[in-house]
């Protein structure tokens, strides 16, 4: 009897191997996955991707007549004017809350702030640079500020030598005028970047406030030297006689204050220590064959 039970067990086991059933049901395909049934209880449904919103720009609100504005001035001309039309493209008010320039020597002309552009309206900001003082190109910067965003307006001058004295050479007329006016960044407008900035600065904070303006700028005036590449020696006397008295025949005006400059002898003293330590007292070959 046990070995019947066994045998038919057996029976059993290879028959199932081989797909067979009870009651002549279909065989099984072992390949076939049998579907999944769903669970019980709630399903989790992950969320729908997100649908990536539009960054708008200002660009997307105004549009400008031009980025850059150019103008030749003739020797000895006082002024450099220019004007950016502007026009509102959107369906929504945009509103200019500041507009700044890069220095005080240039300024720019526009209603009273805030200024509202309703929609399809065009506006002008006016801009106008003093030249006193200046020659070869200059670049100078106008920032507007709006509640859609902020954008970067650039006027360049080119101030041509004079040609009224013949017997006259460029070098000559531009030391000239340079004479003339080259403390003239103490005065007026121009005092609001190259006096009150450093106020109360001693060293490398003092260069930054007051000298980098000039010096390090982007757009260096062409007569304005870069520091860090000069073709000649230098020491900590030197640049003690340039800050307090200026370089003659050239747009370094005299910080001193004796000489009509904004800068006591203790923060001179901190310029020329900063200079002194930062820029080589001998210059590299490179730089001794660089071109004046």
């Amino acid at each position: 009897m046990l070995g019947a039970l066994l045998l038919g067990g057996a029976v059993a086991i290879v028959a199932a191997a081989h797909g067979a059933t009870d009651a002549g049901a279909p065989p099984v395909d072992p390949h076939i996955q049998p579907p999944i049934q769903p669970l019980s209880g709630p399903q989790v449904v992950p969320p729908a991707p997100a649908v990536p919103t539009k960054v708008t720009q200002l660009s997307d609100f105004l549009t400008w007549d031009a980025n850059q504005k150019e103008y030749v001035a003739a020797f000895g001309e006082a002024e450099a004017h220019f004007k950016f039309a502007l026009t509102n493209i959107s369906r929504q008010v945009v509103t200019i809350y500041k507009v700044s320039t890069s220095c005080g020597c240039t300024t720019a002309h526009l209603p009273p702030m805030p200024w509202a552009l309703a929609p399809g309206t065009n506006g002008e900001i006016g801009v106008t640079m003093n030249l006193a003082g200046k020659m070869g190109v200059v670049y100078k910067s106008v920032t507007v500020n709006t509640d859609k965003g902020t954008k970067l307006l650039l006027v360049k001058v080119t101030i041509m030598p004079g040609t009224n004295n013949p017997g006259m050479g460029t070098r000559e007329q531009n030391q000239k005028l340079a004479l003339a006016d080259r403390q003239a960044v103490f005065k007026g407008d121009c005092a609001r970047c190259h006096v009150q900035p450093g106020a109360g600065k001693m060293g490398k904070e003092l260069y930054m406030a007051v000298c980098a303006v000039c010096h390090e700028a982007e757009h260096r005036a062409s007569m304005v030297p870069d520091l860090h590449n000069l073709t000649h020696e230098t020491s900590h006397e030197l640049w003690e006689v340039w800050i307090n008295f200026g370089k003659p025949g050239s747009l370094m005006p005299a910080f001193a204050k004796p000489e009509g400059g904004p800068l006591s002898q203790a923060q001179i003293r901190s310029l020329a220590d900063y200079l002194s330590a930062t820029i080589p007292a001998k210059p590299s070959p490179a730089a001794v064959t660089a071109p004046k």
